[in-house]
């Protein structure tokens, strides 16, 4: 139902007046479009004004529609909603009964259920409907999760006669009746995340490895379909999903999502996977994406999108559909017109890429770009306006349209400021209307004048211009010169012009870190170590730069001057970020982290409740403590979680054979020839001193690390009382 219409009924049913109400719900149910929302939203404010007979004539008039019109399953997803507005219809329980015996009708013993549930009799209707929601799923195979516990369990018999079941859990088997078992526990999909990881972890395996995709809805079907990439994150590494694969495996499911009706990603920090159990159509998707976009880049990106992925499909766009979207472009281009002309041509620049597509477009919407160009008199700055690059080559087509005569001196005009990726297209098309040698060399002088001012263009020329017209550059070494002068001071010059300190510097990273360094690695070559010792400190100095690129070129400086760079060998104890742990260690740290969440967690959760229901929360000691626990809770799983990111897992085939290192077992005996130690040397995790187990970490243990055997070290003795002479006698796998 479109909003006015939603308002509409609302607004009548708050100003009680029937008569009028009467006529709009009848035109509302009829129409096409009613969101049944709004219609379920209207009776409520009829009920509580009093006009429970109305309501329930107005509910019964829908339902008999829906009947007629729509399945017996949708039927009944309606009737529902109705009945728990309007309990005391008997009738209407009548309906919702008849319903369920035809969307039911191969359920063994669907009366006694339904008698059960007290649905026919006086029972409370939500409770009588949410029992036959359960019961009517009951049977043996079927997968059912606890409502308050994290218990996922598994139906493996079930009499009806006896009031009766037998469920498997990760706990045994537990024998429930069958009220018990419908209070206590809800149904769940047999490939739920949480049904999985408890019953079947082997098929979480598999998925992960075969399936991404329904990998991914698994664990949508555990978060009431909505999950960011983040949260996905901490839920499957290192448990499913090993953490040095994540990428891989993320790479895979959204290539996998592109072709699924059934699940979409949203948003872009965070990202949201969503799931849609009946599926989307190709329209639906983009519909949604073009109404949440705000610029003419997420326009664009939403046409672009749904063309694409049309195709992909196999199917051709619809014609009906983007004739649809050229009408809302026209509509925000005429709103936008009146207090943002830039923006407005930009969203027109849209709607000339659905002409591309050769559909006979409204005449008052088609070339309403081309007629802002035509009637402009600074066209250059009409096309400069444009804020993102995605659009411009859309615009460079207009001007070419609009202005047949003049369009390569507006292109000459806005290529010192257009952006890195459309300045050979503008080069390009100003050497074809033969105008290159005339336009081009004072566009570049403009750029090479203030480099600064132009940034874009004058990474494009450090890119090398794929141009066939002769033009005086700088040699490749002076450009770069000036680029890292630009980004070490450019803070302070930027700001005294008022340039964009942080568009500088993130041109300058893409400009040089384009293509792997390639041209950055072309001036490298043929130079002596002395100007790369010079340039490799001009990259020191560089702090615009940002410590990734400064990285890498500084690793590309390291690959062509070695002799330059010293690289100390970093022993695996000394590894910065990284925890050496066994496997049985890191198992031990994964309960803890899910006895955290899963238990500690959700008594606090459930404990900050029950204290908030005390109310006046100011003085509400309890509140305080829960929230305070919630605090400390959170902070240890953010520890664990920081934790288990560096763990390294420990491999007894990796293990050296020649010096002492992390998991091995050390005998120690005395110098002098008496008495014997012997120390077990493994990850933080697993120390146990009274056992003889230190971590590499320890003081101790790093006086060891390196060692031979024969070699002599001094520790203090069994009691740490003194320090003794040891000497190694022998080495071996504690793992």
């Amino acid at each position: 139902m479109p909003d006015a219409t939603a308002t509409s009924l609302r607004a009548l049913a708050l100003s009680k007046k029937w008569s009028d109400l009467d006529a709009a719900w009848q035109a509302a149910i009829e129409s096409d479009d009613a969101d049944p929302n709004d219609l379920l939203a209207c009776l409520e404010i009829a009920i509580k004004s009093g006009q429970a007979e109305w309501a329930e004539t107005s509910a019964w008039a829908w339902l008999t529609l829906l009947k007629e019109h729509e399945s017996a399953a949708e039927a009944l997803h309606h009737a529902r909603e109705l009945l728990l507005r309007l309990p005391d219809g008997s009738e209407l329980r009548g309906e919702v009964l008849e319903l369920y015996r035809k969307t039911h009708t191969d359920t063994p013993d669907l009366e006694t259920w339904i008698q059960r549930s007290g649905l026919s009799g006086g029972a409370s209707v939500r409770k009588a409907l949410r029992y036959l929601d359960v019961a009517l799923q009951l049977k043996p195979g079927a997968c059912l999760l606890h409502r308050t516990e994290d218990i996922a369990a598994e139906i493996t018999a079930l009499d009806l006669a006896a009031d009766s079941l037998e469920l498997r859990t990760t706990r045994g088997m537990r024998s429930l009746s069958i009220d018990k078992a419908v209070d206590d526990y809800q149904p769940a999909h047999a490939d739920d995340f949480r049904v999985l990881r408890q019953l079947r972890p082997e098929r979480l395996k598999e998925l992960a490895q075969k399936d991404p995709l329904s990998l991914a809805i698994s664990v949508l079907r555990g978060r009431n379909g909505r999950i960011d990439r983040d949260e996905m994150r901490v839920l499957l590494v290192p448990q499913v999903i090993a953490a040095d694969v994540w990428g891989d495996w993320w790479t895979r499911l959204r290539n996998a999502v592109k072709k699924s009706p059934h699940v979409t990603i949203e948003g872009r920090s965070p990202m949201f996977l969503v799931y849609h159990e009946a599926g989307q159509t190709v329209e639906e998707e983009a519909l949604a994406l073009f109404q949440q976009a705000h610029t003419p880049r997420e326009l664009l990106l939403a046409v672009e999108g749904y063309l694409r992925d049309s195709r992909g499909r196999g199917a051709s766009p619809d014609a009906a559909f983007l004739h649809k979207l050229a009408r809302a472009l026209d509509q925000r281009v005429k709103k936008l017109a009146r207090h943002d002309p830039d923006q407005a041509f930009a969203t027109a620049l849209v709607i000339e890429r659905l002409g591309e597509e050769g559909l006979p477009l409204p005449p008052d919407v088609h070339g309403i770009a081309l007629r802002m160009i035509a009637r402009s008199d600074h066209p250059a700055g009409l096309v400069l306006s444009i804020p993102d690059a995605a659009i411009w080559p859309l615009a460079l087509k207009v001007v070419r349209q609009a202005l047949p005569g003049k369009w390569p001196e507006v292109f000459a005009q806005v290529l010192p400021d257009a952006p890195t990726n459309q300045c050979d297209a503008l080069c390009r098309a100003i050497e074809e209307a033969g105008r290159g040698a005339e336009l081009l060399q004072p566009a570049i002088d403009n750029v090479l004048a203030d480099p600064a001012e132009h940034i874009d263009a004058f990474m494009w020329l450090w890119k090398g211009p794929e141009a066939a017209t002769p033009l005086k550059l700088p040699p490749p070494m002076d450009l770069l010169n000036r680029i890292l002068s630009m980004v070490g001071p450019a803070r302070n010059a930027a700001r005294s012009r008022g340039g964009n300190v942080t568009q500088l510097r993130g041109s300058v990273r893409a400009g040089l870190s384009a293509r792997d360094y390639a041209r950055f690695r072309q001036c490298l070559e043929g130079l002596d170590e002395a100007v790369g010792t010079a340039v490799r400190r001009q990259i020191e100095r560089a702090e615009g730069l940002g410590p990734v690129v400064q990285g890498e070129m500084q690793d590309i400086i390291r690959e062509m001057f070695p002799k330059l760079f010293v690289r100390a060998r970093v022993e695996p104890w000394d590894e910065p970020g990284v925890l050496y742990v066994t496997e049985a260690g890191l198992r031990k740290k994964e309960a803890e982290r899910d006895e955290l969440v899963n238990v500690k967690m959700r008594e606090n959760a459930i404990a900050i409740g029950r204290a908030a229901e005390h109310g006046d929360l100011s003085e509400n000691s309890e509140y305080k403590f829960a929230l305070e626990e919630r605090d400390l809770l959170r902070a240890r799983l953010a520890q664990i979680n920081e934790e288990m990111s560096m763990a390294r897992l420990l491999n007894r085939d990796e293990l050296p054979t020649d010096h002492v290192s992390i998991g091995h077992r050390v005998t120690l005996a005395g110098a002098d020839g008496n008495g014997s130690r012997v120390l077990t040397i493994l990850g933080p995790w697993e120390s146990d001193i009274g056992a003889g187990i230190y971590s590499y970490q320890a003081p101790l243990v790093r006086r060891l690390l390196g060692l031979k055997i024969g070699d002599t070290v001094s520790l203090p003795d069994a009691e740490g009382a003194n320090e003794r002479e040891y000497r190694i006698e022998s080495i071996e796998p504690a793992i």
